[in-house]
């Protein structure tokens, strides 16, 4: 199954081509998005609703989740749902999916290998301890000098740019065998001491 990850789109019109350019080129099977799909700010913006149309249209594929800046007359022009997170099992890991203003590395709301969030506007991938935190960035106003990007989960979790162009990868599998053979050593290194 492969994955595609969008954060913070903020009802930004410009970027629902590159939306839909990067759909029709990598194929996904379901789209996640983390959040902050429609702006409200200090005056409603007809952007909103041709943003919602057109999500709306891959409404089979969407996993959607609530950011902090989805308000409920937002979630109106929306036709599938959206949760503060979600929980998937991918490749035998546990997967946490979230904006990252409710829940991040600082607050889980259960124990999962992967934390895979927005908020942030930053893309990135890190690892603290035994967890993978990994943020796809913003499709159309990222920060910190990082570019307009977006996440495919499979058995990689990548990072590209809008035109599709690697950022940052890291293989699944490596990270389970790693974490592994850390385990392994561990355990024959107790065993050697005794």
């Amino acid at each position: 199954m492969k994955y595609l990850v969008i954060s913070d789109i903020h009802g930004i019109n410009e970027y629902m081509s590159e939306f839909e350019s990067i759909v029709s080129r990598e194929k996904p099977d379901k789209i996640i998005l983390l959040g902050d799909l429609l702006f409200h700010g200090y005056g409603y913006d007809s952007d909103n609703f041709i943003v919602a149309e057109t999500l709306n249209l891959y409404k089979d594929k969407i996993i959607g989740i609530r950011g902090n800046n989805d308000i409920s007359y937002d979630e109106l022009s929306l036709e599938f749902p959206l949760d503060d997170y979600i929980k998937m099992v991918i490749k035998d890991k546990v997967f946490i999916f979230t904006h990252g203003h409710i829940y991040n590395e600082y607050n889980m709301p259960f124990k999962a290998d992967y934390l895979v969030m927005g908020h942030t506007h930053k893309c990135g991938i890190k690892r603290i301890g035994d967890l993978v935190i990994a943020n796809p960035g913003s499709i159309s106003l990222p920060r910190g000098g990082t570019p307009h990007s977006y996440m495919i989960i499979d058995d990689i979790i990548t990072i590209k740019d809008i035109d599709g162009k690697v950022i940052e990868e890291v293989s699944i599998w490596k990270l389970i065998i790693k974490h592994l053979l850390k385990t392994f050593f561990l355990k024959w290194k107790n065993t050697m001491t005794k």
